[in-house]
């Protein structure tokens, strides 16, 4: 909890004349990450809300794609987005995103978070990408942004945004960000909107939180169960009177 409290210094959550916030929190491991989503939902939403796990991209090859329908939404590439710059990216040089792994990933610092897991989605440098969502509350982990002295904005649709800190000195290489959006109704869609065709970033473990329902109430005893109960009872009683009745002999004048 006091990593993030700390952490909620240098993150500014970002809230304009909307009911949308956007928070961003740095980490320096996968595990202060999903620490930091426990937090943010707690602080957020509060006791009774959980993290529901929406996708990690483990079931998608590599692509590339215009447009991925996922757990989360549907992922697309943005109007006005740009290709990564062809003298200095590492990606595939097309206006499309990609689904990665360690062992074919051209990127360095970009990186899996989901445990057990190996993808995570790749912007491939591009310059614009969005997600289609009709959730309320939307957390996901974001890593290597920045790290070659590009500027990263995350826009909601009702115009929220959040822009990742300018480093002078470049961010470091591998970084990673837990990032939380809530919002009183569904957030629409969601843009990263990057000013560099050079300095891309991966993204992973998308996820939603949910208030369990209350478990139902204790069926109450009705009032008339005893009696119901008593008239049960009765019945071999009864029965057995009868039958000694009909046994009985008849008596003469």
């Amino acid at each position: 909890m006091k990593s993030f409290l700390l952490s909620m210094l240098f993150a500014c959550s970002a809230t304009l004349a909307s009911a949308t916030s956007i928070t961003v929190l740095p980490e320096t491991s996968t595990g202060n990450a999903v620490a930091a989503r426990n937090a943010w939902i707690l602080s957020t939403l509060g006791v009774n809300w959980n993290p529901v796990m929406l996708e990690n991209f483990e079931g998608f090859g590599y692509g590339p794609y215009n447009s991925l329908s996922t757990g989360a939404g549907t992922f697309s590439v943005a109007p006005g987005s740009q290709a990564g710059d062809p003298q200095q990216s590492n990606g595939t040089h097309t206006d499309q995103f990609t689904i990665l792994n360690s062992s074919d990933t051209p990127f360095s610092g970009r990186f899996n978070t989901t445990s057990g897991g190996s993808n995570w989605l790749d912007s491939n440098d591009i310059t614009r990408m969005q997600l289609t969502t009709s959730a309320s509350t939307l957390f996901f982990f974001i890593t290597d942004v920045g790290d070659c002295g590009g500027v990263l904005q995350i826009q909601t649709a009702d115009g929220t945004t959040y822009t990742f800190p300018s480093f002078s000195n470049y961010a470091g290489d591998g970084n990673l960000y837990f990032v939380g959006i809530n919002s009183a109704s569904s957030i629409g869609s969601v843009k990263w909107l990057n000013n560099s065709g050079n300095d891309g970033f991966g993204m992973d473990d998308f996820g939603t939180a949910v208030d369990p329902p209350p478990p139902p109430p204790a069926v109450p005893e009705p009032a008339s169960w005893p009696v119901a109960a008593a008239g049960l009872l009765a019945i071999p009683l009864i029965r057995k009177f009868r039958s000694r009745s009909s046994r009985s002999p008849e008596t003469s004048a």
